[in-house]
């Protein structure tokens, strides 16, 4: 419905959806009479009458089975009245701008006419439909008359047949539970069926029929304020995410970022005590060295060339040179 109805969530703002959406209103109408317990046919009536027999053979106390009792009562009503509201009466979705071919803001110069709903694609009805075939068909298989489920639970076999149902405690149960679903579907259809709302803005029927009451008022002004739970949620969950979230901001900048930082600039200060030592030191002192090292080995390496006329020459040389310092020496003396 909230797809057909263009993502509109309030009930309020639908109605007469059964025009355009057969599908949907036949599927949920079927879920509705199973959750509400419609007699016979649908899976929810045993299920209910299950748990409402079971509270009522409950010997400790008798409190669960009214409590039941009375929440299958609501729970008719309640289905009732949101089908009136969503499925019958007229639609009162708001108007929605679109210019040209393009869906725009009214400033734009778009032009206003109703949102008009539509079906859903087969890919969503579908699963709608086996659902509300499930709903009618598989309650047979847990009923008093055929407990075949419970048996494949419990491994044990029970009690079958017709019979099963003229028990006195089922029997009971049964005509409580048909005259509860009655009422309930009674009362919403009599409130809300029978004269759907024309607008969305206007009051329930309930707070129409007890406009003097100042409780019945105040209880639905709760109730239309959605029990003030987006008010208490952003007053409490939302603030405090927001204070966190700043808590964080902080943190993380000043601290963790400060942290960072102090670690890059330490890194990045060795860095540069490494590059000066690099190059004033090693380069100038222990690079040169071993230059003058290579260069004295490259000289060397020219005069032990392995050639004999080299090494020839050089005696000759050195011979001479010999020569004339002995010479010279002679002389002086």
């Amino acid at each position: 419905m909230i797809h057909g109805c263009h993502e509109e969530q309030d009930i309020r703002k639908m109605g007469g959806l059964k025009k355009w959406m057969p599908v949907t209103f036949a599927t949920y109408a079927v879920g509705m009479m199973a959750l509400s317990g419609v007699p016979i046919f649908f899976s929810g009536f045993w299920s209910k009458d299950e748990i409402l027999h079971a509270a009522h053979d409950w010997e400790i106390s008798s409190g669960p089975f009214y409590l039941g009792v009375f929440g299958a009562l609501l729970t008719a009503f309640y289905m009732t009245r949101q089908v009136c509201y969503v499925f019958f009466g007229k639609n009162r979705s708001e108007p929605a701008a679109t210019h040209a071919h393009n869906p725009a803001h009214p400033h734009n110069g778009g032009t206003v006419h109703a949102t008009v709903p539509h079906e859903s694609p087969g890919v969503m009805t579908v699963p709608l439909v086996i659902l509300a075939v499930f709903a009618v068909l598989l309650g047979f298989i847990g009923t008093p008359a055929w407990p075949w489920f419970q048996n494949y639970l419990t491994g044990e076999r029970a009690a079958s047949g017709l019979g099963e149902l003229l028990k006195p405690g089922v029997v009971f149960t049964l005509s409580v539970s048909i005259v509860i679903v009655a009422l309930g579907i009674g009362l919403g259809w009599m409130l809300y069926g029978r004269k759907p709302i024309e607008r969305a803005d206007e009051p329930d029927a309930l707070e129409r029929s007890r406009p003097n009451s100042f409780i019945l008022r105040d209880i639905f002004v709760l109730f239309r304020n959605k029990f003030y739970v987006d008010e208490i949620y952003e007053a409490t969950v939302i603030r405090f995410n927001a204070m966190w979230a700043r808590f964080c901001d902080l943190l993380d900048f000043w601290v963790w970022n400060g942290l960072v930082m102090i670690v890059s600039y330490t890194v990045l200060g060795f860095s540069w005590v490494n590059r000066a030592v690099d190059e004033f030191v090693v380069n100038l002192g222990f690079d040169g060295g071993c230059g003058g090292i290579r260069g004295g080995g490259r000289l060397l390496s020219r005069l032990q060339n392995g050639q004999v006329q080299s090494y020839l020459r050089i005696i000759g040389v050195a011979l001479a040179a010999l020569v004339l310092l002995l010479l010279w020496g002679c002389q002086a003396s």
